[in-house]
Formats: structure tokens, sequence, C-alpha cells
């Protein structure tokens, strides 16, 4: 229960520091942002997943590797404590749970369907482009500088009431962190990001 208090409390603190980017740095932010989502078509980076719930002592911790292929290819593969792998690709959801594999056809999830655009959005930046489904506010700390996106879809705003994107000083997304209304929320941060590398084509078969 300390460890969470502490964490709620930096977290707070956190939040409290950060100032409002002025118009100017905004437009700046988000052109910059725009012309290197414009420009990625390929990234791998590892993550580290830390859920925390404020019902539990600690939190609930995994780790594995993220890659993405534009324009709309996305794996997600966890390596610890647990096999399991999440791809999204040809408008499908496959899912190996260590190595029992299911399919979801996304054009007849509608719902599965928004939230592939909400984590393909938070990962190539494109989400802060959306506002038909978001409204995004813009804030700066020393070191990083902060999406709040706010979506406007109730099924998403049911899961998620706020999604945070950490972009450090280079304007790479280092963290997501998605919000819950309980308080409850899952914090995902990036390590050892590579932009346009080479990803072999057996990463992404079902």
């Amino acid at each position: 229960m300390r460890i969470l208090k502490l964490v709620v409390f930096l977290f707070s603190f956190i939040s409290f520091a950060q100032t409002p980017l002025t118009e100017a740095e905004t437009l700046k932010f988000k052109e910059i942002v725009s012309k290197r989502s414009d420009g990625l078509e390929s990234l791998s980076s590892d993550f580290l997943q830390t859920k925390y719930i404020k019902m539990m002592k600690g939190a609930a911790i995994s780790n594995g590797k993220l890659y993405y292929q534009a324009p709309d290819i996305l794996k997600w593969e966890y390596r610890q404590p647990y096999n399991y792998k999440i791809l999204f690709k040809d408008d499908k959801l496959i899912i190996d749970d260590d190595g029992y594999k299911s399919v979801t056809d996304l054009k007849s999830n509608k719902l599965f369907e928004k939230l592939v655009t909400l984590i393909s959005g938070s990962i190539n930046g494109k989400l802060l482009e959306d506002k038909k489904n978001y409204e995004v506010s813009y804030f700066k700390t020393t070191n990083l500088i902060s999406a709040v996106v706010i979506p406007k879809d109730n099924s998403i705003r049911e899961m998620f009431n706020q999604i945070v994107l950490l972009f450090d000083r280079n304007f790479v997304v280092i963290t997501v962190r998605l919000m819950e209304a309980s308080g409850d929320y899952t914090e995902i941060d990036f390590k050892n990001i590579r932009f346009n590398q080479p990803i072999h084509p057996a990463v992404f078969q079902n």
C-alpha cells in the first residue's frame, strides 16, 4: 500500500508540475511529430508494461517486444511473465496464447477496430491528428512533452478515459499511459527504439 501511495503521489506531482505548451510551441511540436509519422516505415522496441490497480498491493509487470510496419501492421510480443503474442494484420486480430491461436475479424468488431487505431496511433503519433475522435492538450516539463488525449467515443472512453503520450526532447514517444475512470492505469515504457530498420517478414507471420 505504501508503494501504491508513493506511485500515486509521484504521478500527481508530475502532472502538477506540467505547464501548457504555448500556441506556437504546440504548432511546432505537431509539425515535427507529423513529419516523423509520415516518414515512419517501421519501428521495433523493447517495452515494459506496468499495471497499477488501486485495490492491489504493488503492480503487475510484464515485458516484451513491439514491432510496427507501416501503415497498419502491429505486433505485441509478451515474453515475461508469460508467452503471449498479439498481431494486428490485414484487418484481423490474431492472438497466440502460448501456442493456442484465435482470430478476430476487425471489420466485424468495431470496438476492436477502434482499439487498433488507438494503439497504432499512439505508437506512430497519428493519434494526435485525429480531431474527429479525440481531444488533445499539450504540456511540458523540463525534459518531456506530454499529449493528454481524451476520447470522444463513448465505447473507448468506458475503457480509457484518458491516454497520455510522453515524448522525449527528440519528439519520440517513450511512454504511453492508459488511464481508467477508476483510477487504475497501465503504463507502457519503450526502450531501445529502432526506426526504419529492416524487420524480418517472419515476425509478422500468423
